[in-house]
């Protein structure tokens, strides 16, 4: 998890296809067709509805990662409470994105000729990938424990993916990069989707002021809730 990635997005039908191969994997690597030690219904309904709350968490969302039945069991139930969940948050979205473009169409206008063209072309974003999926997914106020080592990523202008636990809510979050000192140096917005085999984040930062370092992720629903968790900037 500590490796970064960089270059271009793969296809949409690349990346279909390896979330269909590692389902496909689960398939056939985890039939369990006895329903061994599988929880009942109304647990993984609860993760999939995001009631996190039941006890022995961490060992459910590990078997259901591993189970065919449970992960055929939570991919439905996920694409019920999302489609109920999902037209307040997108029609809200879509508002804000419409002004967001109105709003850079008249800053655009207001700027003269000469300045939109004399820094020349601006660089190519740089893909990354923060993986963050086997850390806990509960809310909390300070940094995750997590199983692993710290994710780093080098400085740069990023098309930054990170890779949430199972149990993270969809929906709009604002993403904000802290120091240290608990200072937000970086911020953006963007929405958690469920693909079927994760919960991706996808936004752009620019880290390259930043200095190398420790600094913490924090990542806000708009219901208040948060999780944070800790980066390296290389």
């Amino acid at each position: 998890m500590g490796d970064s990635r960089t270059g271009s997005f793969p296809p949409r039908r690349a990346e279909s296809r390896l979330v269909k191969a590692v389902s496909d994997s689960i398939k056939a690597n985890g039939a369990n067709p006895d329903h061994i030690d599988c929880p009942d219904s109304d647990t993984i309904e609860a993760i999939a509805s995001r009631r996190l709350s039941h006890p022995n968490f961490d060992d459910t969302v590990d078997h259901i990662a591993m189970c065919a039945p449970c992960l055929e069991e939570y991919n439905r139930r996920r694409r019920e409470y999302r489609i109920r969940r999902r037209r307040p948050w997108v029609v809200g979205f879509a508002a804000l994105l419409v002004l967001g473009i109105l709003w850079s169409y008249h800053l655009n206008r207001q700027r003269p000729l000469k300045d939109q063209f004399a820094q020349g072309t601006r660089p190519t974003l740089l893909a990354a990938t923060l993986d963050y999926s086997d850390w806990t997914a509960e809310r909390s106020s300070s940094p995750s424990l997590s199983k692993r080592e710290t994710p780093r990523v080098a400085r740069g202008r990023l098309a930054l993916t990170l890779i949430l636990p199972i149990g993270t809510e969809d929906g709009p979050y604002t993403v904000r990069i802290r120091s240290a000192s608990g200072e937000i140096v970086a911020q953006a917005n963007g929405i958690v989707t469920w693909t079927g085999g994760a919960e991706k984040l996808k936004i752009n930062l620019d880290l390259t002021p930043l200095s190398a370092g420790a600094y913490t992720i924090a990542i806000q629903s708009d219901d208040a809730s948060q999780r944070t968790y800790p980066l390296l900037l290389e």
